[in-house]
């Protein structure tokens, strides 16, 4: 491997590195969120939130890496439905 190449990917691993805790504390939130859900008899998934929030990443990504940031963002968020699905199945 080159070492051009080698530098190239260190600055993915050095983003991995900021994401994943990131990554953590936005699970942490959406288990809080699931409680309060799950106390207050609300469903799972909310349509308009989940619009809100491809609106806004698209939004701060920009025009040219809005459409890979969204995709990115339907399995984050499909990903924390199917997490508080799971939590909300273990509390029954």
């Amino acid at each position: 491997m080159s070492d051009k190449l080698e530098k190239a990917r260190l600055k993915v691993t050095e983003a991995d590195e900021q994401i994943v805790p990131l990554l953590v504390k936005r699970l942490a939130a959406v288990e809080e969120i699931g409680r309060i859900k799950q106390e207050e008899g609300i469903g799972v998934k909310d349509s308009g939130r989940e619009k809100k929030v491809l609106e806004k990443v698209a939004e701060l990504a920009g025009h040219e890496n809005a459409e890979y940031v969204q995709q990115i963002y339907k399995e984050i968020m499909a990903q924390a439905c199917r997490f508080q699905q799971k939590q909300k199945e273990e509390i029954k």
